[in-house]
């Protein structure tokens, strides 16, 4: 776990990727890296990864029968996505990341492109790839082999920007050990190419947050379904209150479901602090790794929606009466009281107050830059009763209207606050300085169905995780 967290702490440290002052490197002609931080050429230690995938050699021996010495035509590369691919192995370029800065991922599977040809190309490291379009970067891009490698419309940021290999020892700038190629000494640099280290933020981070955490970023589909899940259980649990003679106020069950839930957001909460090792690395990275645990974890989305169970409760009028012990919520409490009380209690005590800290850290500064989000998601709430009473649907009265009023202002509130909160993550590890809708967009091409399907339900068949992972549960069967 720590090699992991070694990995996705990176993420979060304060070292901005700043693109190279002054000309580019075009404008330089200077495409080996900055002069302080050279692009390594000669690796040996890739070399016993690197073979022929006519005689299967791994080294420049003859082919019986030919005349030529066969080349090393492929850089094998395994285990790229040991989420969704483990068992598959890939032909990459055997000059990958040497010599120069180059966008060197552009057209290579899995993440980047899409394996257009005849046959299986993941399998065996692409032997069904032709002679032609192996070897060096030179030959993947000629036109007729770039039609078989055809770039994702929605792949990650990090794709498209220029990088390489770099001597740590000689190296003034960013530098990040070699994640497909670990345990060799390697490093890359995206900052010695002027480009920004988009990989930090969704290569190792997609697939070591769902490792050590559980908790991946959640598709806006999915985020959809379950603040809609959460509006028709509560609909649900609102029947108890028949069963009471007094009927309006909160009903046993659904005082005992408040408690419940408190309980359950309380015991996660302390899982995610455990699970981080606070001492392993300075404190602000620790932090920041708890954070962005916390934001995307179910404890948040929960804590939000109850919060917005809340707001249903006090416009329909099911506060006026005590929810809890008569010593905390007692004589003089109004209903306005009792809704700030609860707000205060799922919002915050829930994760043990941390949600206070984050919001002065991230939230705060958030809503500064990002302003419009802000008022964007409070429209969206303030009008949203307006709007279900214009379907013709009563938003005290009507089930169905009171489940999309809770459904609608669950989403925007989780969404409006995940969204704010990352970004200046983003911010912090110097996405701005690549544009100011770059933190935005990114997080909106983090959030991958596939990704998430993989992390909770696809690495052990759909039942068993479907009782197993604490996270879905939490986020759509409570």
């Amino acid at each position: 776990m720590y090699s992991h967290f070694r990995r996705v702490v990176l993420l979060f440290c304060i070292l901005p990727c700043q693109p190279i002052p002054g000309e580019t490197l075009k404008e330089r002609g200077w495409r080996g890296g900055s002069r302080s931080c050279k692009c390594l050429d000669n690796l040996p230690v890739l070399s016993n990864i690197t073979r022929n995938t006519v005689s299967n050699q791994h080294s420049r021996l003859a082919l019986k029968g030919k005349a030529r010495d066969p080349v090393d035509d492929c850089l094998v590369a395994t285990y790229l996505d040991h989420l969704q691919k483990p068992d598959e192995s890939y032909c990459y370029p055997i000059d990958y990341g040497r010599g120069k800065c180059e966008t060197w991922d552009r057209h290579l599977v899995p993440e980047c492109a899409k394996w257009l040809g005849d046959g299986d190309a993941t399998h065996h490291a692409g032997e069904a790839i032709a002679e032609k379009c192996k070897g060096r970067m030179t030959n993947f891009e000629k036109d007729e082999c770039v039609a078989k490698f055809r770039t994702k419309s929605d792949s990650l940021p990090w794709c498209l920007e220029m990088w390489c290999y770099v001597d740590a020892s000689k190296c003034d700038k960013a530098i990040s050990p070699s994640y497909y190629f670990p345990d060799r000494g390697l490093h890359y640099s995206y900052a010695t190419c002027g480009a920004n280290n988009y990989f930090e933020l969704w290569g190792a981070p997609l697939i070591d947050m769902c490792e050590g955490f559980d908790v991946v970023e959640k598709p806006y589909p999915i985020m959809w379904l379950s603040c809609w899940a959460s509006a028709v259980m509560q609909q649900i649990i609102d029947l108890t209150r028949y069963f009471d003679e007094d009927q309006s106020r909160l009903s046993r069950g659904q005082r005992l479901y408040m408690t419940f839930q408190l309980c359950v957001l309380i015991s996660e909460t302390l899982a995610n602090i455990r699970r981080v090792p606070w001492s392993y690395t300075h404190f602000w990275s620790s932090y920041n790794v708890y954070v962005y645990v916390f934001i995307h974890s179910s404890v948040f989305v929960r804590a939000t929606m109850m919060s917005q169970v809340v707001w249903d409760w006090y416009e329909v009028k099911l506060l006026k009466s005590p929810t809890i012990h008569e010593w905390v919520d007692g004589k003089g409490w109004h209903d306005e009281h009792r809704a700030i009380l609860l707000v205060i209690i799922f919002q915050f005590l829930s994760s043990l107050f941390v949600f206070a800290f984050v919001f002065f850290t991230h939230l705060l500064p958030a809503l500064v830059i990002y302003y419009w989000i802000f008022l964007l998601v409070a429209a969206v709430i303030v009008k949203s009763r307006a709007w279900v009473a214009n379907l013709g649907l009563d938003p005290n009265e009507s089930r169905l209207g009171r489940a999309l009023v809770m459904g609608t202002n669950s989403f925007m509130s989780c969404m409006g606050i995940q969204v704010l909160v990352t970004s200046m993550v983003r911010v912090y590890a110097g996405e701005w300085s690549a544009g100011y809708f770059i933190p935005l967009s990114n997080d909106f091409s983090s959030r991958r169905l596939d990704v998430w399907w993989a992390c909770h339900l696809g690495k052990a068949g759909f039942t068993t995780k479907l009782f197993k992972d604490q996270d879905f549960i939490n986020l759509f069967l409570r």
